[in-house]
């Protein structure tokens, strides 16, 4: 044992094998956990489970909350008793995937928000996972995370060593706000240390949802002449761009600038988004190809394929194997002259399919991931990459150390948003989490929302516009203007403080808010979106508050329709009230959230001279 680690050691001499757990207690409250796997004996040993971190648990520990989705539908929870038996989960997407088994919450039955006690592990891996709980007869229960790993694919030598990916885990005796403190102030660290996402987060315009694969240089300069009039400052051009790109069937693999769509190259463009105040951004996928492409047509041998067997694709496409150091290679080099020759400060990184079929497993293909990742971002430090993988299904803590923003779900609809963004908040922080004002009526869900909630469940997180703003009414410019201009104001705040969610008495509420590390200042988000039964609901309560403080609150404008005209005295409101901290904390705060898709944002400022 030393200093805030300790390393246990464990022998089998009749399996000449030896393990290794190291533990190390980190400044933000997490605990990393790795194990490592010595072969000691004369033959091979195949390594079929070796778990990052198996960690009893306490009887306390009843429930057990797992993470879940799917395409447009991520991060959600499923909560369920601890009965004897396993509770398992295992991810086989070659990725970290949309099913969450790099994820796994116990709790005992009273965790909340804001009370409660449980644990919180996650992988830090971008492939294959498994986590689970078991209960024995005897009472005894525990917690295992590590690497799924497909038979065979990893087998020691005599004297080989195997280390796990790492595992961390946060205790918490605060609930599941708890977990938030811990999980965000080790993400910052490690972001800080990489130099990633550094400096406010840029308000985006991303055009796939404007434009879809049906623009040319006019198209797009006219949107970013509208983007950058509601006050956007990065412009992101997204799928189809390249060579023959004019659906989602054929082309990738051949990035090359399309000449047909921009005569003089990318660099006109450029010029012009940067002449509105904008920088550029660029969507790419460099891990996949097109069967119907030049790349493919050279190399065919160059996609993860069973030989012999089919090629089933996923999407219209195929995945490169990047275990392959001549893959790694050209791609690498294809960016890099892209990044070159190309004023770009942006890349949005996609991975729309699963990895299948990866004879001998997909181990080696993530390496071969990071690798590629890591050599871009030290050829190019001053490019920002978002992490996409049809939204959030390649999200986790090696990713979010590496990419500056997180592109959590293709789905927009701020309704499921405000669910989604609840979730992934438990692990990440509102600064990598991008969300974009949509259209209305939604592309993914159909549903029509009014600007105001659109852009205030956007706002808590790295914010940005996915429409064509020329479809957009006065009224929804204007409204997105404001917004743009408030998280402007707040997004220090926002993206440096402290996130809660509080406990609410009214379940159809979502109460969340983010409190300067001094508690100088807060903003808060007061959202429902279902029809209220009863005509006035109960106060929300704000946690994370100073109780000796005094706070001046500000609604911040437009305040939401017809919500506003519910008001017991908007007079009051207006005049800007000054409200104890403790009486904010435990009896809250009473606004009008009786209407269906109804979002408040209350910023509150420390009064000086208060405690």
């Amino acid at each position: 044992m030393a200093g805030d680690g300790c390393t246990l050691r464990f022998a089998d001499p009749l399996a000449r094998l030896a393990v290794a757990l190291r533990w190390r207690l980190l400044p933000s409250g997490l605990l990393s956990a790795r194990a490592e796997l010595l072969n000691e004996g004369n033959a091979p040993v195949r390594v079929h489970w070796l778990a990052a971190l198996a960690l009893p648990l306490p009887g306390w520990a009843s429930d057990a909350t797992q993470v879940h989705g799917r395409w447009s539908g991520e991060f959600g929870l499923a909560r369920a008793p601890l009965a004897t038996g396993k509770l398992e989960k295992v991810g086989r997407a070659g990725r970290t995937g949309f099913d969450g088994a790099a994820y796994l919450l116990v709790g005992d039955a009273r965790l909340s928000e804001e009370r409660g006690r449980c644990f919180a592990a996650h992988l830090a891996w971008s492939g294959n996972a498994r986590s689970f709980c078991e209960a024995l007869p005897s009472g005894e229960r525990q917690l295992q995370i590590g690497e799924a790993l497909a038979p065979g694919e990893v087998s020691l030598r005599p004297g080989e060593r195997h280390e796990t990916p790492e595992a961390l885990v946060a205790f918490s005796a605060q609930g599941l706000n708890g977990v938030r403190r811990a999980y965000h102030a080790e993400l910052r660290v490690r972001r800080a240390a990489a130099g990633v996402g550094v400096g406010p987060r840029r308000v985006h315009f991303n055009s796939w949802e404007a434009a879809w694969f049906d623009f040319d240089e006019p198209r797009l300069l006219e949107l970013a002449r509208d983007a950058a009039a509601l006050g956007a400052e990065r412009f992101v051009l997204d799928d189809g761009w390249f060579l023959n790109r004019r659906d989602d069937a054929r082309a990738l693999g051949d990035w090359t600038v399309d000449p047909a769509r921009f005569p003089a190259g990318l660099g006109r463009l450029i010029a012009q988004v940067r002449e509105l105040g904008m920088d550029f951004g660029l969507w790419v996928e460099p891990e996949m190809v097109s069967p119907d492409s030049d790349l493919y047509r050279a190399h065919p041998d160059w996609c993860l394929h069973a030989p012999g067997q089919p090629r089933p694709t996923q999407r219209g496409q195929l995945a490169l194997d990047l275990r392959r150091t001549e893959v790694r290679d050209h791609l690498f080099d294809a960016l890099d002259r892209l990044l070159r020759d190309n004023a770009i400060t942006y890349l949005k990184w996609d991975h729309n399919r699963d990895l299948f079929p990866v004879p001998g497993g997909a181990r080696a293909q993530v390496l071969g991931y990071y690798d590629l990742l890591d050599r871009v971002r030290a050829a190019h430090p001053q490019v920002e990459i978002e992490a996409c993988a049809g939204g959030g299904a390649r999200l986790d803590f090696a990713v979010a150390a590496r990419c500056a923003r997180a592109w959590v779900s293709d789905n927009t609809d701020a309704v499921e948003r405000l669910r989604l963004h609840r979730a992934a908040s438990l692990f990440y922080p509102p600064e990598l989490i991008g969300a974009h004002f949509g259209a209305a009526p939604n592309p993914t869900t159909g549903r029509r929302l009014g600007a105001s909630f659109r852009a205030r469940v956007a706002i808590f997180a790295h914010f940005g516009i996915e429409a064509d703003p020329a479809e957009l009414t006065d009224a929804e410019r204007e409204c997105f203007a404001a917004h743009v201009a408030a998280y402007k104001r707040r997004r220090a705040l926002l993206h440096g403080g402290v996130q809660l969610y509080a406990d609410t008495d009214d379940p159809g509420v979502t109460a969340q808010l983010v409190v300067a590390p001094d508690g100088a200042e807060a903003l808060a988000l007061l959202a429902r979106v279902d029809q209220a039964v009863p005509a006035a609901g109960p106060p929300v309560r704000l946690p994370g508050l100073y109780p000796a403080a005094r706070y001046r609150l500000t609604l911040v404008g437009p305040w939401p329709m017809p919500a506003a005209r519910h008001l017991a005295d908007p007079h009051w409101w207006r005049a800007r009230p000054v409200l104890d901290g403790a009486l904010l904390r435990e009896v809250g705060l009473r606004l009008p959230l009786v209407h269906p898709e109804t979002a408040w944002l209350v910023h509150l400022e420390r009064v000086r001279g208060s405690a």
